[in-house]
């Protein structure tokens, strides 16, 4: 099948464009995690070619996807393997003790960009900016994995709406995905008010409406971007 991204990306110097812009994306996701496990700059150029691999792979399911119409329980399956197939491929770069550390990074991913875009927006000084966004983040993981377990989902579901490519493949799972994440909002500001201002909330409000309507208008966008020609 061909989509109106595979059409651009069948050209190599459009596909090596495509993969990296990827590439910077995910870098700068991971430039904590880089930092934090201190990986030498080959190791972690390493690690930002695997992560855009893997998306461009999945760029590949998402289309197969879009034109077989799965059913959830093999949608699932296709993506299953291809997040096992990167995972070995992580481990080989990585080793599996950072490997692991890397897996730990990439569930938090939800928590810990939410409170680093977020922190800007509070009040207060820089450092009480510092502690406040640490106790969402601490809140946000508590939610998360409440709602993932409610949910029956595995603890390392990915959370980041666009970093989930089966949201991508399939709109109800799409719609899904962004209501537990409001959901996970709702609960966390509910127990946030216990040490945020009005002024916060308020302001956390403003970043959760346009963190739900950014993602679904991505989700969007790139189904449509990845569907058969023709569909």
């Amino acid at each position: 099948a061909t989509s109106a991204l595979n059409k651009i990306t069948a050209n190599p110097e459009t596909r090596k464009l495509l993969r990296d812009q990827q590439k910077t994306g995910m870098a700068a996701i991971y430039k904590e995690f880089a930092s934090r496990m201190k990986l030498t700059p080959e190791q972690t150029d390493k690690l930002n070619d695997a992560l855009a691999d893997n998306i461009m792979d999945n760029v590949d399911r998402v289309t197969e996807a879009l034109r077989d119409n799965p059913k959830p329980d093999e949608l699932r399956r296709m993506f299953a393997e291809q997040d096992q197939a990167f995972a070995e491929k992580v481990k080989e770069v990585l080793g599996p003790e950072a490997a692991a550390q890397y897996q730990e990074y990439t569930k938090n991913l939800g928590s810990y960009l939410t409170s680093q875009q977020w922190k800007g927006q509070l009040s207060g000084d820089d450092a009480a900016r510092e502690e406040k966004s640490k106790k969402v983040y601490q809140l946000m993981q508590e939610e998360t994995q409440t709602a993932l377990t409610a949910a029956g989902l595995p603890q390392d579901y990915q959370t980041v709406p666009m970093l989930n490519f089966r949201n991508i493949a399939s709109e109800e799972e799409g719609e899904s995905s962004l209501k537990l994440l409001d959901g996970i909002y709702e609960r966390m500001t509910a127990r946030a008010a216990a040490f945020l201002s009005p002024e916060d909330l308020a302001k956390f409000q403003e970043y959760r409406t346009a963190a739900l309507n950014n993602s679904r208008a991505a989700l969007v966008i790139n189904r449509k971007m990845m569907a058969p020609i023709g569909k």
